[in-house]
């Protein structure tokens, strides 16, 4: 197939400009990546000026095809591009990796056309499966989504989880481009330049596999889009042999060049010369594709719908998880931008409830729980309301998603169930007791540790009410329904279950260790003069209201919590609360636990009701 020569010449000039301001903005910061910069300069100028369908002068639309550079060292090239696009002026450009400007080191969802920061590797697939979902299910004209890998980040774990999930849902408006340049930071990559071996594994995960031989050859890399766009029923990899440098003979599939730009007087002006060959004296205005229109439109905004009250009755017994199932439903039925992404737990986290009633908004990930968080990050970037559920301990292995997430600023709603030694004889390893330190962490986050399914429920409704993420700790026991149904749990509250006209103690706690203090207050000789606190939202933490609550206990508090001591309940009212804490007793999970019963593990960490009877009782003697 050949290519018109006035085409051919055009986006070779838009790669050699992609080049050439990819060298200078770097070398303008002093740092930053210009060799994988170079290697997809033909890539990028295909894409923006002859395959993707978008409007330059709106790029967040809903209506554009959307790109995911999921190697974000190479921004200053996607900058560049979009300069060449029309969107960003030069001048901008050149505050790269300067304080206040919006064109970062890595790409950073401030600027329309990044819709998850990227550049912790391995996460732009999975990002690009949810925004080509969002585009399926509800954008529907046609619309695609590229995402662009290195070949060192392939060898993530989290890619490949992308790649099988894609091929089951089969994915066939999302395209992979795998920039094989060969060299990774440190050395070679696994598999260098062995191109049959990246095919061979594409096509094993059930991808259609399309390898381009030279991808800095414009007519090659057109060649294989025109492919990959007449493929159906399945998603599509390009895997491009290109060159780290490519474009620069001097530095050009060269070790020890990867995070180093090329300098004055240190070769700089050299390459530009050489880049500067295939520049245009007159280019022609961009021609871009213009997308097809969306019929209607599409919803934004906060969450700001009527939810029914929680089905939950005073004094029944229910456990937090089976809130799960209820609140997300309610969800469901009130705002249908609320999506439920699951991680093969959905019948212990109740959140096939939802899956039952909205399939087309439930995501199935199985086992794949860094898939699953970055998946619901994309869908979160194109104002979908995704909520993840798993069990908590098993949150800590996608965290790193959770945490890109969260510095995208995007509302994804992770709910994490079975926390605490009280799940009993699973054993440690199913025992979520670092989650609230991690999600804690999260800028613009929400953290609920509710101890009921009425405030298990309105928590949940809550979190989807928030302008950005958040988390749910919810537990595996049965207890008592404490609340009515017509309590509320605002956002940065806390609860005053017992009062005290004399108060000389403050014992604060959250989820299952609330019911057991309750049943403890019942054997303890001086309880008159003790005040509970359920800290049912540990962020944003509601300092002022406590600090008047601890004041009148006269500062000393007691907390349980099964949770380690760092970064749990007591950390959070230490941080918040120093000096109004005259003294602080704090009973925590310390050590590994064992598998036993519920009770046992309660009881080996002084936090079953006649332990915690026994320190109220040495706290008040």
């Amino acid at each position: 197939m050949s290519y018109d020569l006035s085409l051919v010449k055009e986006l070779k000039h838009r790669a050699a400009r992609i080049r050439w301001l990819s060298l200078k903005t770097t070398a303008e910061a002093g740092s930053g990546h210009p060799t994988s910069c170079c290697s997809i300069a033909e890539i990028l100028s295909a894409l923006f000026f002859k395959v993707m369908r978008y409007d330059p002068n709106n790029p967040g639309s809903h209506a554009n095809d959307r790109l995911v550079l999921s190697k974000g060292h190479a921004a200053p090239a996607l900058y560049a591009a979009w300069c060449e696009a029309g969107y960003l002026k030069e001048e901008e450009i050149f505050t790269l990796r300067k304080m206040g400007s919006r064109i970062e080191g890595h790409p950073m969802p401030i600027l329309p056309f990044v819709d998850v920061a990227t550049g912790s590797l391995g996460q732009g697939l999975s990002v690009g499966l949810g925004i080509s979902q969002q585009q399926k299910a509800v954008v529907k004209n046609g619309a695609r989504t590229f995402v662009i890998l290195g070949d060192g980040e392939v060898a993530e774990g989290s890619v490949w989880e992308a790649f099988a999930l894609a091929a089951n849902l089969k994915t066939d408006n999302l395209v992979a481009i795998i920039d094989v340049n060969r060299l990774g930071q440190s050395r070679e990559t696994m598999h260098g330049h062995d191109m049959r071996t990246y095919a061979r594994k594409v096509e094993a995960f059930g991808w259609e596999a399309i390898v381009v031989e030279d991808g800095h050859d414009i007519e090659q890399v057109l060649k294989s889009f025109d492919q990959a766009l007449n493929v159906s029923g399945k998603p599509v990899c390009i895997i491009a042999k290109t060159l780290k440098g490519g474009g620069l003979s001097k530095v050009a599939d060269q070790d020890n060049w990867h995070g180093k730009p090329i300098m004055p007087g240190k070769g700089l002006e050299e390459a530009l010369e050489e880049v500067s060959q295939d520049l245009m004296k007159t280019p022609p205005a961009p021609a871009i594709a213009k997308p097809a229109e969306i019929s209607g439109a599409i919803k934004e905004g906060p969450f700001t719908a009527e939810v029914e009250l929680a089905p939950y009755e005073k004094g029944e017994k229910a456990a937090t998880r089976q809130a799960v199932g209820t609140a997300l439903v309610a969800l469901g039925k009130a705002e249908e931008r609320v999506w439920v992404i699951d991680g093969d737990t959905q019948n212990s986290t109740y959140a096939q409830k939802f899956g039952e009633k909205y399939p087309e908004r439930f995501i199935e990930c199985f086992i794949a729980e860094q898939n699953m968080a970055g998946v619901a990050a994309g869908l979160a970037s194109r104002s979908l309301i995704p909520f993840a559920a798993t069990f908590g301990a098993f949150l800590a292995r996608a965290f790193d998603q959770v945490r890109m997430a969260a510095l995208s600023g995007l509302k994804v709603k992770f709910l994490g169930t079975h926390a605490g030694i009280s799940i009993g004889e699973d054993g440690p390893s199913q025992m979520a007791l670092e989650d609230l330190a991690a999600f804690r962490t999260l800028p613009n986050g929400a953290v609920f540790y509710p101890s009921d399914a009425v405030s298990a429920y309105n928590c949940i409704v809550n979190l989807a009410k928030h302008d950005g993420p958040g988390y749910v700790r919810l537990s595996r026991p049965a207890n008592e329904v404490i609340y009515d149904k017509n309590e509320k749990f605002p956002i940065g509250g806390l609860k005053l279950l017992k009062k005290s006209d004399k108060p000389t103690l403050t014992v604060i706690s959250s989820g299952v260790i609330i019911h057991e203090i309750l049943a403890a207050l019942k054997n303890v000789k001086n309880a008159d003069s003790i005040q509970l606190v359920d800290l049912y939202c540990l962020k944003p933490f509601p300092t002022a209201e406590l600090t008047e609550i601890v004041k009148a206990g006269g500062g000393k508090v007691a907390v349980f919590e099964e949770h380690a001591p760092e970064g749990g309940v007591g950390s959070a009212v230490a941080l918040n609360l120093a000096g109004n804490i005259t003294a602080m007793k704090h009973v925590a999970v310390t050590s590994v636990p064992k598998s036993g019963t519920p009770e046992e593990l309660l009881a080996s960490f002084g936090l079953s009701a006649d332990k915690i009877a026994e320190t109220l009782n040495s706290l008040l003697s």
